[in-house]
């Protein structure tokens, strides 16, 4: 081995570690692509009010889509947290949310909440399950209380907060947010046992509208296979195919490729030519 050949070979392991460290940083690079999340546009989602109140006490239902909140038993209605013995405690109150399918105008609403005398709201908001992805686009959202409009948002913000787990949340009311200005006054507390609370909003961006059935995704058309052979079986014989009697015809003319033709008929005059030497040549014997 010379010396260029052995300096080739030392520089082999780093290339190895290179090519290994660039196709790891290459699998993670994917990894995270598929880690982003994603929206099905023929498909459907939720969406849910939350409010949270902060005169005296934390009566709350924040309806964020995640697995603290979604589907739990404090999922079904208001309740206060952090009370003076320590323990939950359920609030008289009826929620209605809405499955999001296609286009269209929807509502979410609050029936009848026993607020127990709070006055102001430090949150007010439409939580989804959309993935917060700028696909589907809100709009036109107006809130009413008690049957009269209070306050409308040609287009809402969206809560960017890890709140909301990367989910579409709709803000009305948030004074935690310090960059969001709110058109409701958070005094707005409805009092007694009977009251309404609503949010409608307008949704675009998917594939299909309100009422309608997503069209299912297109079937690619198989492509078409190749018809196998037939195998013939051990010890058995293919059967002869019967020949039209044109074919027998054809079968009966010696057919000699034009390009073989010349070859052919040279061929035949050797032989022609051989077989006079030889006959000449016998009978030449023959005579001495």
């Amino acid at each position: 081995m010379n010396k260029k050949t052995a300096e080739k070979f030392k520089k082999l392991p780093g290339i190895v570690m290179a090519a290994a460290i660039f196709t790891g940083i290459m699998a993670q690079g994917g990894t995270d692509a598929e880690a982003k999340p994603s929206v099905d546009l023929n498909g459907q989602y939720h969406a849910a009010l939350g409010v949270k109140t902060d005169t005296s006490k934390n009566i709350y239902r924040m309806a964020y889509y995640h697995k603290e909140a979604a589907g739990t038993e404090k999922w079904k209605h208001l309740a206060i947290s952090g009370n003076a013995s320590g323990q939950y405690e359920q609030i008289q109150s009826t929620f209605k949310d809405v499955v999001i399918k296609g286009n269209g105008k929807y509502t979410v609403s609050l029936v009848n909440a026993d607020f127990q005398g709070e006055t102001s709201f430090s949150k007010m908001q439409v939580s989804t399950d959309i993935p917060d992805t700028g696909k589907i686009k809100f709009s036109d959202m107006v809130v009413k209380i008690n049957g009269t409009e209070v306050a409308s948002y040609k287009k809402p913000k969206i809560d960017k907060h890890k709140d909301a787990n990367g989910n579409c949340c709709l803000l009305i009311i948030n004074k935690e947010r310090e960059n969001f200005n709110s058109k409701l006054d958070s005094n707005c507390v409805p009092q007694g046992t009977e009251n309404r609370i609503s949010v409608t909003f307008k949704v675009s961006g998917f594939n299909y509208k309100k009422g309608e059935s997503p069209e299912p995704p297109a079937t690619p058309s198989p492509k078409p296979t190749a018809t196998p052979e037939p195998t013939k079986a051990a010890g058995t014989k293919a059967p002869e195919a019967t020949a039209s009697p044109e074919a027998e015809v054809s079968l009966q003319k010696p057919v000699v490729d034009e390009e073989i033709r010349p070859v052919v008929i040279i061929s035949i005059i050797a032989i022609s030519v051989i077989s006079v030497i030889g006959i000449t040549f016998s009978v030449t014997s023959r005579k001495k």
